[in-house]
Protein backbone atom coordinates (compact mmCIF):
# COMPACT_ATOMS: atom_id res chain seq x y z
CA UNK A 1 0.00 0.00 0.00
CA UNK A 2 2.83 2.43 0.84
CA UNK A 3 4.47 1.71 -2.53
CA UNK A 4 1.21 2.51 -4.32
CA UNK A 5 0.92 5.80 -2.41
CA UNK A 6 4.48 6.70 -3.41
CA UNK A 7 3.73 5.96 -7.09
CA UNK A 8 0.56 8.05 -6.97
CA UNK A 9 2.45 10.91 -5.38
CA UNK A 10 5.15 10.69 -8.07
CA UNK A 11 2.52 10.67 -10.82
CA UNK A 12 0.80 13.71 -9.31
CA UNK A 13 4.10 15.61 -9.28
CA UNK A 14 4.77 14.64 -12.90
CA UNK A 15 1.27 15.71 -13.92
CA UNK A 16 1.74 19.06 -12.20
CA UNK A 17 5.06 19.60 -14.04
CA UNK A 18 3.44 18.67 -17.37
CA UNK A 19 0.58 21.11 -16.79
CA UNK A 20 3.05 23.90 -16.02
CA UNK A 21 5.03 23.12 -19.16
CA UNK A 22 1.84 23.01 -21.22
CA UNK A 23 0.77 26.41 -19.89
CA UNK A 24 4.17 27.91 -20.74
CA UNK A 25 4.12 26.36 -24.21
CA UNK A 26 0.64 27.71 -24.88
CA UNK A 27 1.76 31.21 -23.96
CA UNK A 28 4.60 31.02 -26.48
CA UNK A 29 2.26 29.66 -29.16
CA UNK A 30 -0.22 32.45 -28.54
CA UNK A 31 2.56 35.04 -28.55
CA UNK A 32 4.95 34.06 -31.35
CA UNK A 33 7.31 36.84 -30.33
CA UNK A 34 8.57 34.70 -27.48
CA UNK A 35 11.41 32.43 -26.54
CA UNK A 36 11.99 29.68 -23.98
CA UNK A 37 15.34 29.82 -22.16
CA UNK A 38 15.79 27.21 -19.45
CA UNK A 39 12.77 27.42 -17.17
CA UNK A 40 11.74 30.89 -18.36
CA UNK A 41 9.56 32.06 -21.19
CA UNK A 42 10.05 35.59 -22.50
CA UNK A 43 7.35 37.10 -24.69
CA UNK A 44 5.91 40.31 -26.05
CA UNK A 45 2.85 41.20 -28.06
CA UNK A 46 4.64 44.23 -29.51
CA UNK A 47 2.83 46.81 -27.38
CA UNK A 48 4.58 49.62 -25.54
CA UNK A 49 4.08 51.46 -22.29
CA UNK A 50 5.85 53.33 -19.54
CA UNK A 51 7.32 51.32 -16.67
CA UNK A 52 4.11 51.24 -14.61
CA UNK A 53 1.96 50.27 -17.61
CA UNK A 54 4.48 47.61 -18.61
CA UNK A 55 4.61 46.15 -15.12
CA UNK A 56 0.79 46.07 -14.91
CA UNK A 57 0.47 44.42 -18.36
CA UNK A 58 2.83 41.62 -17.35
CA UNK A 59 1.06 41.18 -14.03
CA UNK A 60 -2.34 40.88 -15.76
CA UNK A 61 -1.01 37.94 -17.78
CA UNK A 62 0.45 36.28 -14.65
CA UNK A 63 4.01 37.29 -15.54
CA UNK A 64 6.68 39.76 -14.52
CA UNK A 65 8.70 42.30 -16.45
CA UNK A 66 11.60 40.44 -18.05
CA UNK A 67 14.63 40.30 -15.77
CA UNK A 68 17.65 38.52 -17.25
CA UNK A 69 19.75 36.63 -14.72
CA UNK A 70 22.50 35.61 -17.16
CA UNK A 71 23.90 36.28 -20.63
CA UNK A 72 21.74 33.59 -22.27
CA UNK A 73 18.54 35.19 -21.00
CA UNK A 74 19.80 38.64 -21.93
CA UNK A 75 20.59 37.41 -25.44
CA UNK A 76 17.05 36.05 -25.80
CA UNK A 77 15.60 39.44 -24.81
CA UNK A 78 17.90 41.18 -27.25
CA UNK A 79 16.84 38.87 -30.10
CA UNK A 80 13.13 39.38 -29.42
CA UNK A 81 13.60 43.15 -29.14
CA UNK A 82 15.60 43.20 -32.37
CA UNK A 83 12.76 41.41 -34.22
CA UNK A 84 10.33 44.00 -32.83
CA UNK A 85 12.72 46.88 -33.60
CA UNK A 86 11.94 48.29 -30.14
CA UNK A 87 13.75 48.55 -26.80
CA UNK A 88 12.15 46.76 -23.84
CA UNK A 89 12.10 47.73 -20.20
CA UNK A 90 13.67 45.28 -17.77
CA UNK A 91 12.23 44.45 -14.35
CA UNK A 92 15.16 46.30 -12.79
CA UNK A 93 15.36 49.82 -11.33
CA UNK A 94 17.07 52.01 -8.76
CA UNK A 95 13.97 53.82 -7.51
CA UNK A 96 14.59 52.87 -3.89
CA UNK A 97 18.26 53.92 -3.72
CA UNK A 98 19.86 55.92 -6.53
CA UNK A 99 22.65 53.94 -8.13
CA UNK A 100 21.64 50.62 -6.56
CA UNK A 101 19.77 48.66 -9.21
CA UNK A 102 17.57 45.83 -7.99
CA UNK A 103 15.03 43.37 -9.34
CA UNK A 104 11.37 44.16 -8.61
CA UNK A 105 11.50 41.59 -5.80
CA UNK A 106 14.04 43.81 -4.02
CA UNK A 107 16.85 41.34 -4.72
CA UNK A 108 20.18 42.89 -5.76
CA UNK A 109 21.13 42.20 -9.36
CA UNK A 110 24.13 39.93 -9.87
CA UNK A 111 24.24 39.86 -13.66
CA UNK A 112 24.58 43.14 -15.59
CA UNK A 113 25.23 44.11 -19.18
CA UNK A 114 25.57 47.89 -19.03
CA UNK A 115 26.55 49.82 -22.12
CA UNK A 116 29.76 51.86 -21.88
CA UNK A 117 29.41 54.74 -19.38
CA UNK A 118 26.07 53.41 -18.13
CA UNK A 119 24.24 53.75 -15.89
CA UNK A 120 24.82 57.48 -15.79
CA UNK A 121 21.51 59.02 -14.65
CA UNK A 122 22.13 61.70 -17.30
CA UNK A 123 19.63 64.49 -16.75
CA UNK A 124 18.36 62.81 -13.58
CA UNK A 125 15.23 60.73 -13.12
CA UNK A 126 16.61 57.74 -15.05
CA UNK A 127 15.64 54.99 -12.64
CA UNK A 128 14.55 52.22 -15.05
CA UNK A 129 16.52 50.04 -17.47
CA UNK A 130 16.06 49.37 -21.18
CA UNK A 131 17.86 46.98 -23.53
CA UNK A 132 19.55 48.34 -26.64
CA UNK A 133 19.46 46.39 -29.91
CA UNK A 134 22.97 45.08 -29.17
CA UNK A 135 21.81 43.64 -25.82
CA UNK A 136 23.54 46.30 -23.74
CA UNK A 137 21.62 48.09 -20.97
CA UNK A 138 20.87 51.77 -20.53
CA UNK A 139 19.26 53.60 -17.63
CA UNK A 140 16.12 55.39 -18.82
CA UNK A 141 13.27 57.47 -17.46
CA UNK A 142 10.48 55.26 -16.19
CA UNK A 143 7.97 57.67 -17.75
CA UNK A 144 9.15 56.98 -21.33
CA UNK A 145 7.54 54.22 -23.37
CA UNK A 146 9.34 50.96 -24.13
CA UNK A 147 8.42 47.56 -25.50
CA UNK A 148 6.53 45.48 -22.95
CA UNK A 149 8.49 42.24 -22.46
CA UNK A 150 7.25 39.73 -19.88
CA UNK A 151 8.69 36.58 -18.38
CA UNK A 152 6.87 33.52 -17.10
Amino acid sequence: MDLLKTHISDLQAQLKALKALSNKTQKVLFYPSGMIIGEKIFRTDGSEGNFEVSQAACSRSAGLLASPRNSEENSALQQIAERQNKRPFLGINDRLTEGTFMYLSGEAIRYTNWSTREPNDSGGEKDCVEVYSDGKWNDKSCEKNCLIMCEY
